[in-house]
């Protein structure tokens, strides 16, 4: 069975045509890649972060009592670590 060039050509559009859909489907469902994974500096800085809001809500739930300076105290300490973390981390990257 032969085909001329011009019914090869139809039936490629009508393919063409019914895959387009499905193409562009897949192109707009591609997944976004993976966030990369935090370094070990990332992590200590996340980590402060974290203590650092937790000293807050402590401070904010006693203030006006007895516990409220040693929740400041606290509260002072952790802004000073995660400073301390970060100036760490921008003083690696200012060196290249």
């Amino acid at each position: 069975m032969t085909v001329n060039l011009q019914e090869a050509e139809a039936r490629a559009a009508v393919i063409a045509k019914q895959l387009l859909p499905m193409i562009t489907a897949a192109l707009i469902v591609k997944q976004p890649p993976a966030p990369r994974p935090l370094s070990p500096k990332e992590e200590a800085i996340m980590a402060a972060c974290g203590e650092l809001g937790r000293a807050v809500d402590r401070l904010e739930a006693t203030k006006y009592t007895p516990a409220e300076p040693r929740a400041r105290i606290t509260l002072e300490a952790a802004a000073r670590n995660l400073r301390k973390l970060i100036d760490l981390r921008e003083a690696k990257h200012a060196r290249k």
